[in-house]
């Protein structure tokens, strides 16, 4: 992959991170800043808060939309900042539309080489090269060690199985630690073009911070 398309292709992530990390209720957004907020616990729990997303399994949804986009701004930043970890995997080819199915699903069990085919793969979030990507940033160690945490015990725990009553329990991470790392993931790139691509994706500033909203009672408990 070459400079400009690396560029081109960091701006997508970023850009597409930015927007699952806001879906999903844990965060809010200072435009003034360009920085992510922590929702407080009252939001969040409340009925604009992940019951948007679920009445009972709302916490998991937007806890999992925003370890996805977390992936993502750091994909982006680290194409940005030069690193390519792109690499070539075989995959099964969809069937076509018209493809006969039943001698798809044949070649597909037998493994068959007819049903592969080669596309590019970003990698998985353990891949992610963070640690020579932000070699000269000062809070390189904090970084790694908010994604370690969050691809081993939490990405990985809800990518796999559902796992009841952990969630809520997480909570105080957002503002501790994944919030200020993606902020410092964010400080990285160039501002101005930070700003031209949060524009682009349509969205203002959200809601003040931290301001409580009406919270249910034992609505979605338990996720």
């Amino acid at each position: 992959m070459n400079e400009a398309d690396r560029k081109d292709e960091g701006w997508r992530q970023i850009e597409a991170g930015l927007a699952l990390i806001r879906w999903s209720k844990l965060v809010q957004w200072d435009d003034d800043h360009l920085a992510f907020i922590a929702a407080s616990r009252e939001a969040f729990e409340s009925q604009e808060g992940h019951q948007v997303a679920h009445p009972t399994f709302g916490r998991l949804i937007c806890w999992i939309v925003f370890s996805a986009g977390a992936e993502y701004l750091a994909k982006g930043v680290c194409f940005l900042k030069g690193e390519d970890f792109t690499k070539a995997i075989s995959v099964i080819r969809i069937p076509s539309l018209g493809e006969d199915l039943e001698t798809w699903v044949r070649e597909v069990f037998a493994h068959a080489r007819s049903v592969k085919e080669k596309t590019v793969s970003f990698e998985t979030l353990s891949k992610i090269p963070l640690r020579s990507a932000l070699q000269d940033v000062p809070e390189r160690a904090f970084v790694v060690a908010a994604f370690e945490l969050l691809r081993s015990t939490i990405r990985n725990r809800d990518a796999h199985r559902y796992t009841q009553n952990v969630r809520a329990f997480h909570f105080y991470l957002i503002e501790i630690l994944f919030v200020p790392a993606f902020n410092i993931l964010l400080r990285n790139v160039d501002q101005n073009e930070l700003r031209v691509r949060v524009v682009a994706t349509g969205r203002s500033s959200d809601s003040p911070p931290n301001t409580p909203l009406q919270p249910t009672s034992g609505a979605g408990s338990g996720n």
